[in-house]
């Protein structure tokens, strides 16, 4: 078992909070996909959705699931400081002994830094722990993406036929373990089964601008002046390079993903940069929001590109993590799903229209 401070502080450098918190969001998404709750900051319209009665509400998520989402947490942190690994990085299937079977008596043993004022006793992490319905509902949760998983491991083509692109060849590969971070990043960008993920309003929202800003040029409703023509040329080679970090070894040949959905916050904090400056104020978000380019602009660095922000950060640090020996494909495979890869189809789609724009106003008459 690892030195407890010594895990606890890796944690908290890879995450930015201590382990049993990172535990709690992780395990949260993985009940949230599990119930069918839509926990989105705006959610549609309240009550059941159609073909999904069973859903709970506010008040029976947090009666009934939140208990199950600390439980599952729990399990987690146990595990994880017990393999001596971060605790995205436990395998799922290994929680099940944790939360309903030989290790489950075990689970309100040891300190655990929580973040709160006092610490939580034995007897208040025991409490947690519940009872037989409450392991059973956590298993239920365990089952469920186990078996999920498998299904889309056998054929990602059925389980996430939008995109071909976004498919994840086998390439002959064996396959590779399922952590509770990896399950949690697929079911954050897949969304809910029969709800949008979160990132695609952002995308919409992007399109929208930029199908604006295309509009008012061809329709010669809107001329931009030389500020908008000196900021579109600089931010168009910015949309328009091939990502190349972070570094691949030698043998492999770039772009890949990771290279792609590391790209995204750097093009959002080149426009939080750019927009800094006083000749470009006025296309940031400090400046005329009726602008058409700065809206455009705005919504694809903002918005569109920001929604890879999270993914991208853990992306970062498991690739700084991984084995010098482990292949990119399996690399790749395990920590950026089908559903991860579509999310930035769709933004790079939304990007490259901007980069079209920009190209057409830094330079009007040129050929493309």
């Amino acid at each position: 078992m690892a030195d407890g401070q010594d895990w606890e502080q890796r944690n908290r450098a890879a995450y930015g909070t201590v382990a049993w918190r990172r535990a709690v969001l992780t395990c949260g998404a993985l009940v949230v996909w599990h119930t069918g709750y839509d926990n989105r900051p705006a959610p549609g319209p309240p009550g059941p959705r159609p073909g999904r009665p069973d859903v709970p509400d506010g008040a029976g998520f947090t009666s009934r699931w939140m208990p199950v989402v600390a439980l599952l947490a729990l399990a987690a942190c146990r595990a994880a400081r017990e393999a001596d690994v971060l605790v995205d990085d436990v395998e799922l299937p290994a929680l099940v002994g944790w939360v309903d079977g030989a290790y489950t008596g075990r689970l309100h043993q040891g300190p655990l830094e929580t973040g709160e004022p006092r610490g939580r006793t034995a007897a208040g992490w025991l409490d947690l722990v519940g009872g037989e319905q409450r392991r059973r509902r956590a298993r239920e949760v365990l089952d469920a993406h186990i078996e999920a998983h498998s299904a889309e491991d056998a054929d990602p083509q059925d389980a996430h036929p939008r995109d071909a692109d976004a498919q994840d060849p086998r390439d002959g590969t064996d396959p590779v373990a399922l952590t509770i971070g990896d399950r949690a990043r697929a079911v954050r960008a897949a969304g809910i089964a029969d709800l949008e993920p979160e990132w695609a309003a952002d995308v919409a929202y992007a399109r929208a601008q930029t199908d604006r800003l295309a509009a008012v040029l061809s329709g010669d409703l809107w001329t931009p002046d030389r500020p908008h023509r000196a900021f579109a040329g600089i931010l168009h080679g910015t949309l328009t390079a091939t990502p190349d970090y972070p570094s691949l070894p030698e043998t492999v040949p770039g772009p890949i993903w990771v290279q792609r959905v590391l790209r995204m916050p750097h093009i959002t904090s080149t426009v939080l940069t750019l927009t800094d400056l006083p000749e470009f104020a006025p296309f940031g978000p400090k400046g005329d929001s009726a602008d058409p380019l700065g809206s455009a602009v705005g919504a694809v660095a903002h918005h569109a590109a920001h929604s890879l922000a999270k993914p991208a950060a853990d992306l970062e640090q498991l690739w700084t993590a991984r084995p010098a020996d482990q292949p990119v494909p399996l690399w790749e495979r395990a920590h950026l799903p089908p559903p991860v890869r579509e999310q930035i189809l769709a933004v790079e789609a939304v990007t490259q229209e901007l980069a079209t724009l920009l190209f057409d106003i830094a330079r009007p008459g040129a050929d493309r």
